[in-house]
């Protein structure tokens, strides 16, 4: 099962090439995202490449600008 609504997701932030953080345990990628957009250290990111955290599995990238779900498929 690579789905049980808690902690699903894994992701990475970077700003062009560089890696800026990776947050393996999340269950909810827009309100993480608003976290890495108010930090200090990790405000610059670019894009958040996504990850079912059970499998590994590519879920998607998604760009600071554009629309974030909350539990991406």
């Amino acid at each position: 099962m690579e789905f049980k609504n808690r902690n699903d997701y894994s992701f990475s932030a970077f700003k062009g090439n560089k890696f800026l953080y990776k947050k393996d345990y999340s269950d909810n990628i827009y309100r993480d995202c608003l976290w890495l957009s108010a930090s200090t250290n990790f405000s610059e990111w670019e894009y958040v490449n996504v990850y079912a955290r059970r499998t590994g599995r590519y879920i998607g990238r998604y760009y600071r600008n554009s629309f974030i779900p909350q539990k991406p498929r």
